[in-house]
């Protein structure tokens, strides 16, 4: 049985159980995204804590949802909101490296909000099939052969979608990547 409708099922069935599973599977997942934004392990480890508490208070409201993906988008709000409250607080600025300073200092001013609801529409705007599976890749990080299993496709489909998916993003998108 796949993992997320084994996590689904034990949802239904025994929510102390699923919570353990669905924290034992996908702590360091979830440890790793939040890491990747707030470089200090102890408090990626805390945020990821809270991440899994506000999972367990709305567990009744989680419905259909691909796990991974729900809890890696959860990840990342948990780390930008922790770096925003962090910069309202006026806390210590973390440190960045020559390379990463070079970056920023290069980098093009970009609302990120507005870039992150232009992406969102533009995947919102995919075929319903195209989109599940872009979904599945992308922010699931699952293989191409993974997603096929799951959604009982060849894998050649699958490469056909995400082809599909990638144009379709880079015509929706292309202001951003010019």
């Amino acid at each position: 049985m796949p993992e997320n409708a084994r996590l689904q099922k034990l949802l239904q069935e025994d929510e102390r159980q699923f919570m353990e599973a669905l924290f034992k599977t996908f702590f360091p997942l979830v440890c790793k995204a939040i890491y990747r934004l707030v470089p200090d392990m102890a408090t990626a480890e805390d945020l990821a804590q809270e991440v899994f508490i506000k999972i367990w208070n709305r567990r009744d409201q989680l419905g259909e949802v691909y796990f991974k993906a729900y809890l890696h988008r959860a990840a990342v709000n948990m780390a930008l909101d922790h770096i925003d409250k962090n910069k309202r607080r006026g806390g210590a600025p973390q440190e960045i490296s020559p390379a990463q300073e070079e970056l920023v200092a290069t980098a093009p001013v970009v609302h990120v909000k507005e870039t992150k609801a232009r992406i969102q529409q533009a995947v919102d705007a995919l075929p319903e099939k195209c989109r599940e599976i872009f979904v599945l890749s992308r922010y699931e990080e699952m293989s191409y052969k993974e997603i096929a299993q799951t959604l009982q496709i060849s894998v050649k489909t699958v490469e056909n979608q995400m082809i599909t998916a990638l144009k379709k993003l880079r015509v929706s998108l292309r202001e951003f990547l010019e």
